[in-house]
C-alpha cells in the first residue's frame, strides 16, 4: 500500500467502486488466472519484460524453470522471483527455438517500436502448442488517447503530482500492438492466434479527484455494454503458437 492508495480520497473511490463492482476481479488478477490455467509443473517460462516483479509472481512459482527478460540492469538485480534474468529486448531474445512452454508479458507491449518483430521472436523460441499471455494497455481507452497529446513535460507532472508515481518508472508509448485488431493481426502475421482476448475497466487513473472517479465510473457503466466494451483500458489476451 503507498500514502495515496491509503488516502481518505482514494478509500472513498474505493467504496464507490465496490459498491458498483462488489466481486470485480482487476486486470492483474485475470492474467494470472490465465497464467495458472497454461502452466503445469514442468512448464519452461519466460517473463518478457519482467522488471523488479510481476503481477502473477506467485502463481508462476509453479513453474519448473522461470526466466526473466528486461532492458532495466537496476530492475533484474531486484528481481527474486525469477531462476535466472538476461539483459535482452523481445525482438532480440537469447534463447534457441521452441525453448519455452509459456512465455508471459505484463505492460510491454505498449512500448514495442517494431512489435511484428517482437511477436516473431516470441514465437521462435515458443514450443508449438505454447501459450503467449499478455496484459497490456488498450489504445482505444481514452487515458492512452489523453496522453498521446500531452507533451512529455507535462506527463511527468501528472505522473509525480497527481499519480504520486515517480516519472522515470514510465516509459514511452507505441500503441501499435494494442487494440482487438493488431492483436488479432500481428498474430495471424508471427505464428500464433489469438485464443482468448479480453478487456478490463479501471478507473482508478481518476482517482485524484471524487468527481473525476464518478465520471470514469460512468465511463465504466456505459463501457460494460458489449458494442463498448473494446474502450476499456486494459487487454488481457492468450495467443497460442501454432
Amino acid at each position: 500500500m503507498s500514502a495515496y492508495t491509503e488516502s481518505p480520497r482514494y478509500r472513498r473511490c474505493q467504496a464507490i467502486f465496490d459498491r458498483t463492482y462488489p466481486n470485480f476481479r482487476d486486470a492483474g488478477q485475470r492474467y494470472a488466472d490465465r497464467i495458472a490455467a497454461a502452466l503445469t509443473e514442468e512448464t519452461r517460462l519466460l517473463d518478457v519484460g519482467c522488471g523488479r516483479t510481476s503481477l502473477a509472481a506467485d502463481v508462476m512459482q509453479q513453474a519448473q524453470a522461470r526466466i526473466g527478460i528486461d532492458l532495466s540492469f537496476s530492475d533484474l538485480q531486484h528481481n527474486t522471483s525469477m531462476h535466472a534474468v538476461a539483459m535482452a529486448d523481445a525482438a532480440h531474445l537469447p534463447f534457441p527455438d521452441a525453448h519455452f512452454d509459456l512465455l508471459v508479458s505484463q505492460w510491454v507491449v505498449e512500448h514495442f517500436v517494431e512489435p511484428e518483430a517482437a511477436f516473431t521472436e516470441m514465437a521462435r523460441v515458443l514450443r508449438p502448442d505454447g501459450r503467449l499471455v499478455l496484459l497490456t494497455t488498450n489504445a482505444n481507452n481514452y487515458i492512452p488517447l489523453v496522453s498521446r497529446l500531452v507533451p512529455d513535460g507535462l506527463q511527468r507532472f501528472m505522473i509525480e503530482k497527481l499519480l504520486r508515481r515517480p516519472s522515470h518508472e514510465s516509459f514511452p508509448t507505441t500503441y501499435r500492438a494494442n487494440t482487438r485488431r493488431a492483436i488479432q493481426r500481428i498474430a495471424s502475421r508471427t505464428g500464433f492466434e489469438v485464443e482468448s482476448l479480453e478487456f478490463v475497466g479501471n478507473p482508478f487513473y481518476m482517482a485524484f479527484n471524487v468527481l473525476a472517479f464518478r465520471v470514469a465510473m460512468l465511463y465504466e457503466r456505459m463501457t460494460d455494454w458489449r458494442p463498448l466494451n473494446g474502450f476499456k483500458l486494459y487487454i488481457v489476451a492468450t495467443l497460442r503458437r501454432i
